[in-house]
């Protein structure tokens, strides 16, 4: 089995990220070396304003299985009727994305296993998987234009199986948004929530693992319904299986508005130590995957059943997988450059080049091997 780098990754609900606030097993920095990351992003100024709701449609791509050794109920969702035409399209290509990603991965899961199982004997029970979702709030509700959608993916192999829930929450406007548990519980939100989970724990204490809990993260996922925020964690994270994924609802107030920003942000500009680089067998200059990611601004989410880190970042979006020299970003078509991701003292690593004709951000070398990365 593939070593599982919980000392690099953060569990939480996996997914993409800054684009619509969703949660994801998130890479920590508790390996990072001890220089420290000077990251100078410059906020955008923002200002409630009214939104004229408007209700985005749900459409659905159903995909199938190529193997008989796979069964698929796979519902993927597409949305229709945002005010951002741009940001729709790239959000409906993630989903579609992410579904397709999970499809191969276990369509060769099932084969490998189907083999296996011949090859030893015994009788082969196909795998499952399941993609299904569920749009809770469309726009017109309250708050005004806030759309969230929830996808639950279930595979399935005759044991317990491990759901994933990704949450998705965006603001409806000319130029959409990712709406964050901030904007819809305020500056407080994250003492609000871990007092309510706490609250609720010490109620029930049967139902959950009390001193698993530690707070939540600022990549918490949840969903907006009814005029609450639900607030969701992973099946096991925080209670036994038989509690599924636990939720917990926070009433939002009657009057709130999603603040806007008014103004484009900044460049955001970092500086990465010489001794946070490494170097590849084929000789190519690695950096820190998460740590530049995430200086300049991105969030970013692991995905443990592809060995793959995925970045976001308002409308952009890419992904990298341990060991496949294939890079891209957005739609383009994908790229090698000279050397696959790899994982040292459980660092993700990537070839320097990503940064620059990837993520199309300035490299400048200074003193002392200094890298200077601005966007």
């Amino acid at each position: 089995m593939r070593k599982n780098p919980f000392n690099m990754l953060k569990m939480s609900v996996l997914g993409c990220a800054v684009l619509v606030g969703v949660s994801g097993a998130v890479l920590t920095a508790g390996s990072a070396s001890a220089e420290t990351v000077t990251a100078v992003p410059i906020s955008a100024k923002v200002t409630p304003i009214a939104i004229q709701a408007a209700a985005v449609q749900m459409k659905e791509v159903v995909l199938t299985s190529k193997t008989e050794n796979l069964k698929t109920n796979v519902k993927v969702p597409q949305l229709s009727g945002m005010l951002d035409a741009k940001y729709e399209e790239q959000l409906n290509d993630i989903l579609l994305s992410h579904a397709n990603e999970d499809l191969a991965n276990w369509e060769k899961e099932a084969d490998e296993a189907a083999a296996d199982a011949k090859t030893k004997g015994f009788t082969y029970r196909p795998y499952e998987l399941t993609i299904i979702y569920e749009l809770k709030s469309d726009g017109t509700g309250s708050p005004a234009g806030l759309v969230s959608l929830q996808i639950t993916t279930y595979g399935a192999t005759g044991g317990t199986g491990m759901p994933r829930v990704d949450t998705y929450n965006v603001l409806n406007r000319e130029e959409a948004q990712r709406v964050t548990l901030q904007d819809v519980l305020g500056d407080s939100y994250k003492e609000t929530v871990d007092a309510g989970v706490r609250a609720a724990m010490d109620e029930h204490p049967e139902n959950y693992f009390k001193d698993d809990f530690k707070g939540i993260g600022e990549s918490q996922g949840f969903y907006v319904e009814k005029g609450e925020a639900v607030v969701v964690f992973p099946k096991y994270a925080i209670a036994p299986g038989v509690m599924g994924s636990p939720e917990f609802r926070f009433p939002l107030a009657a009057d709130l508005t999603i603040p806007v920003k008014t103004e484009p942000v900044s460049k955001v500009a970092m500086d990465l130590a010489a001794g946070d680089q490494i170097t590849s067998a084929e000789g190519v200059s690695l950096v820190p995957f998460r740590k530049v990611a995430e200086g300049l601004g991105y969030e970013v989410t692991w995905n443990q059943a592809t060995y793959a880190a995925e970045l976001h970042k308002g409308a952009q979006w890419t992904s990298v997988t341990v060991g496949k020299d294939s890079y891209f970003y957005a739609k383009m078509a994908p790229v090698s450059l000279g050397a696959a991701p790899v994982i040292q003292n459980d660092i993700l690593y990537v070839p320097l080049k990503f940064v620059s004709d990837i993520l199309k951000a300035e490299v400048k070398t200074g003193d002392s091997g200094v890298l200077h990365i601005e966007q």
